[in-house]
Formats: C-alpha cells, sequence, structure tokens
C-alpha cells in the first residue's frame, strides 16, 4: 500500500502544481509584455520562451503522470495506462518527450547564464540574441532533448528488464505488468553464478544523462560567477548608467534564485537517484521525490522574477493594494448600508411607540 500512497499524493502534488505553474508563467508573460524596462532589450523573449517551456513542461507532466522508481541497478519512469488518452505506444513516446523535457531544462539553465554574462560583458556575441538569430539560441534546448532518442532507444524495455522489475513493481504498486509502460536503463545483471552482465546501450544511456547533468552545471558556475565579477566591476565603475547597473543586479539576483530552485529541486535529486543506481542501491518508492519535485519546479521557478524585478514587483504590489482598496469598499458599502437599515428600524419602531401604532 505504500506504493500507492505515495502514487496519491505525486498525482495531487502534480496536479496542483500544474496550475500554478500555468497560471503565474502565464502572469509573468503578461507582465514581461507589458511592464518591462526598456533596458530588459532580447532578455524579455528568453525569458517568455523560458515561462512557455515550463508550462508546456506542466502540461506533459500532469497529462501523463509519470513516477520515477529506483530498483536495484535501475531507475524506471513508470506511467500507467488505465485511464489515459493514449495507448501503451503513445504513452511510451510520451514518456520519452518527458525525458527530453527534462534534458532540455538543463540547456535552458545554461543558456540564461550565457546570455546574462553577454549583457554585462557587452561582448559582441549579444548581437546573435537579434532577430532571426534568437532562434539558433532557443534551438539549443532541442539539441539537449535527444534525451527523447536515448530513452526511447538505449533505455527502452528488454526482456531482462521486464523480468527484474516484473514483481517488485507488482509488489509496491499493486499493478500487473500489463498495467503500466516504463523506460528504464538497466545497467547490469547478476548470473547465477556470481558475475555480472554489463548491458552496454542502458550504460551508455546513464553515461549521457549524466554527462548532461554535469555540463549544464559546470556552465551555469562558470558564467554565473563571471556575471558576478563583472557586475561587480560595472557598480564600481561609473561607465554604466545607475539605471543599467540597477537592472543588472535586480536580473543576476533573480538568476541566483532561479538556480537555486532548479539546483535543489532538479539536479541534486536526480544526482542522488543516479549514484544509487551505480552502486545497486534501492530507493524505492522515495525515488518518488524526484518526480515531485521536477512537478514543483515549473510552479516556483518564475516567482524570483515577479519578486525581484522592480517593475514587476511594483506592479503586482500596485495590484494587491487596488484588490484591498476594492474589498474595503465594498465591505464599508455593506456595512453603511447595514447601519442606514438598522437606523431606519429604529425610527419606525420609535414613531410606533410614541403614536402606540
Amino acid at each position: 500500500m505504500l506504493g500507492k500512497q505515495w502514487s496519491a499524493l505525486l498525482k495531487l502534488i502534480q496536479d496542483v502544481s500544474a496550475v500554478f505553474s500555468i497560471i503565474i508563467n502565464s502572469f509573468l508573460i503578461l507582465l514581461i509584455l507589458t511592464k518591462s524596462p526598456k533596458q530588459l532589450g532580447a532578455y524579455k523573449w528568453l525569458m517568455i520562451y523560458i515561462s512557455v517551456f515550463e508550462i508546456l513542461y506542466s502540461i506533459l507532466d500532469v497529462v501523463y503522470v509519470p513516477q520515477h522508481y529506483s530498483h536495484g541497478p535501475t531507475f524506471l519512469v513508470i506511467v500507467g495506462i488505465q485511464h489515459k488518452l493514449f495507448g501503451p505506444a503513445g504513452l511510451t513516446v510520451l514518456n520519452s518527450f518527458y525525458w527530453g523535457f527534462f534534458g532540455a531544462s538543463m540547456a535552458v539553465f545554461a543558456v540564461h547564464f550565457v546570455y546574462r554574462w553577454l549583457v554585462v560583458s557587452e561582448n559582441p556575441l549579444l548581437e546573435t540574441f537579434n532577430g532571426w538569430k534568437i532562434w539558433i539560441w532557443f534551438s539549443v534546448p532541442l539539441w539537449y532533448g535527444f534525451w527523447v532518442c536515448t530513452g526511447y532507444f538505449l533505455s527502452a524495455p528488454k526482456n531482462a528488464t521486464s523480468h527484474f522489475i516484473r514483481d517488485n513493481v507488482k509488489e509496491i504498486f499493486e499493478l500487473e505488468f500489463d498495467e503500466y509502460i516504463y523506460l528504464c536503463p538497466f545497467l547490469y545483471e547478476r548470473m547465477e553464478d556470481g558475475s555480472l552482465q554489463l548491458h552496454v546501450m542502458p550504460f551508455t544511456g546513464l553515461g549521457i544523462f549524466s554527462a548532461t547533468i554535469v555540463s549544464s552545471i559546470i556552465i551555469v558556475l562558470v558564467f554565473g560567477y563571471l556575471c558576478y565579477d563583472r557586475i561587480n566591476r560595472l557598480v564600481a565603475t561609473t561607465q554604466a548608467s545607475a539605471k543599467f547597473q540597477k537592472l543588472q543586479r535586480q536580473l543576476f539576483y533573480a538568476l541566483v534564485i532561479q538556480t537555486l530552485i532548479p539546483f535543489v529541486l532538479m539536479h541534486i535529486p536526480a544526482a542522488i537517484m543516479f549514484a544509487f543506481v551505480f552502486l545497486d542501491i534501492d530507493l524505492g518508492v522515495y525515488s518518488a521525490v524526484v518526480s515531485m519535485t521536477i512537478a514543483i519546479y515549473p510552479a516556483v521557478d518564475p516567482i524570483p522574477t515577479l519578486v525581484i524585478v522592480e517593475n514587476y514587483r511594483k506592479t503586482i504590489l500596485s495590484m494587491v493594494l487596488l484588490l484591498e482598496i476594492k474589498t474595503l469598499k465594498i465591505l464599508f458599502q455593506e456595512c453603511w448600508a447595514a447601519s442606514v437599515k438598522r437606523t431606519r428600524w429604529s425610527v419606525q419602531q420609535a414613531i410606533c411607540r410614541k403614536f402606540n401604532v
């Protein structure tokens, strides 16, 4: 029953996170289009691109309801086939696209930081974010999206994998083998004589996954430091305008927090699961934490931008203040109407008593 309880909790988190993600990211897109400072430049298109990406990620997550599960030298992304719009073949394709979205998100973080460095360093390559050339940068996450192929081909179901996971999945999730589909890299299996048989293709797939995450982390750390160093030098000089310096600091702080969010919610959980798989240690149903954190990520990622960028923050505060004023006005009108009604009633009662009516 523990597996079913975790699955129910995961479904709740995925549904709530998807709703918040769609609302918050849509609101951020509206603010970017209508309230962005002029100094933002092409960055607003990059932010819109990221928000659209996160909306699509959330929709895929809630429609197809994936669940991570670690068992020995393999981890699975399981999808139940009951009450789904697609059959097993379609769900397997969606499963691979889910893997692709995770890989693409690694590239999104990297492009984000590279752009910030190009801006603060006034690098000539910044011109590549203008006009049609910006689509070259927008295509970079698609290159990382080769996780789709890696998941579909290198981590496809095999007889050995199915034999290894069948009984365990049935025991934990109470699912028969024909009630779910899965993708997973089954790294190796222990033979009857105690020897290990290495599965080269899945091992290669997991190596690609690990290299993608590591390369994303390296790019973020390197360009993050370069941004930090450059912004400190900008503040120390009078060459840049005060507004430009202030905006760059705001965007950098937002970027740092936005990096901590995926680092905590995506990089670390995935890295831990990969490490446990390599070490042949079961995480069991607790692997569902990875699914939960991935579902939460698109819902919380836009928040730093909304809070830190001054134009957006002031707009939100003014909207909240206006809402409070309207609420107080309605309450005042209701109280005034109730007071007038009571006064009229009291006057009528007094008149009736005076004239014995």
